[in-house]
């Protein structure tokens, strides 16, 4: 999309219909004062990821393992330690 530019004037008077623009076409606006560009308005990207502040509430919601699952997942967590403790380091010199 192109790039609209228009003066602080007419920015401050169509205010709802500019943002508009920006919020559902995608416009980006230069806010020029006199001659000179002394803002720009764009849409905002997109946000990856998930929020890290929500992710205890994700995890709370989530499945939880039955006991004996859950000691299966201990005990296989100790085994793959131990095979992962008696490996020689490749890197040792």
């Amino acid at each position: 999309m192109s790039t609209l530019s228009i003066n602080v004037t007419e920015f401050s008077r169509g205010l709802s219909d500019f943002l508009n623009q920006v919020q559902y076409r995608g416009q980006v606006l230069d806010i020029e004062r006199g001659k000179r560009v002394v803002a720009r308005v764009s849409p905002v990207s997109a946000v990856d990821g998930y929020p890290i502040e929500q992710l205890d509430a994700l995890l709370a919601r989530g499945p939880r393992l039955d006991k004996a699952d859950s000691n299966s997942m201990v005990k296989d967590l100790r085994a793959a330690r131990t095979q992962l403790r008696s490996r020689p380091d490749p890197w040792a010199s």
